[in-house]
């Protein structure tokens, strides 16, 4: 094999490996609080690269009225994007529910937005037929917070602490119930991350 042709696939090799590395592991800093919490099916959360704040976009709580996501900072939450044509949603769903189910309260909350056009209505219409229960509803029928915040992509969910800043973030599904998920929520809850 001539030279040039070696030296070229051992960069192109290393190329990959770097490439993989990003994509695959989890950006931390070594002081940043949650690293002791993300084990598991945690440790396959993002952190944001820079401060990242609960966002101002508008939502329509189940009574119909409106505010400001941002308007819910005070209590940990995990902010979910869905709708109910998207399958890895679906998957996720039952998870969400038990996770709100069990730490649900004063001070955390799942808060699972819907996308879909249909609002609220379809909403509580889909939760029924996927035998979901416990979430309240939240709605942004314009689809405009998952194109802000995840570029459309569904389902794409935001650890969100008490004081509005967000700790983490993970595009797609997780067993959001597991026990490691509920150790990470409870400190959160508790102000600790």
């Amino acid at each position: 094999m001539p030279k040039k042709v070696l030296i070229l696939s051992t960069i192109v090799v290393a190329l990959l490996g770097v490439a993989a590395y990003r994509v695959f592991i989890t950006p931390t800093t070594a002081d940043a609080p949650i690293n002791s919490y993300l084990k598991g099916e945690m440790a396959k959360l993002t952190l944001p690269e820079e401060p990242m704040m609960l966002p101002s976009h508008e939502i329509i709580f189940e009574d119909g009225s409106k505010a400001p996501l941002s308007s819910l900072k005070g209590k940990a939450m995990l902010v979910n994007l869905w709708a109910s044509w998207c399958a890895p949603c679906r998957a996720e769903m039952k998870e969400l529910a038990n996770l709100q189910h069990e730490l649900g309260g004063e001070n955390f909350e799942v808060v699972a937005i819907t996308v879909d056009r249909g609002g609220i209505p379809q909403a509580e219409e889909t939760l029924e037929e996927w035998g979901i229960e416990g979430l309240a509803l939240y709605a942004e029928p314009t689809m405009k917070i998952a194109f802000d915040l995840a570029d459309g992509a569904l389902p794409t969910s935001y650890v969100v602490g008490r004081d509005g800043e967000v700790k983490a973030l993970f595009l797609g599904p997780l067993k959001w119930d597991k026990p490691e998920a509920l150790e990470l929520f409870k400190a959160l809850a508790a102000g600790k991350i």
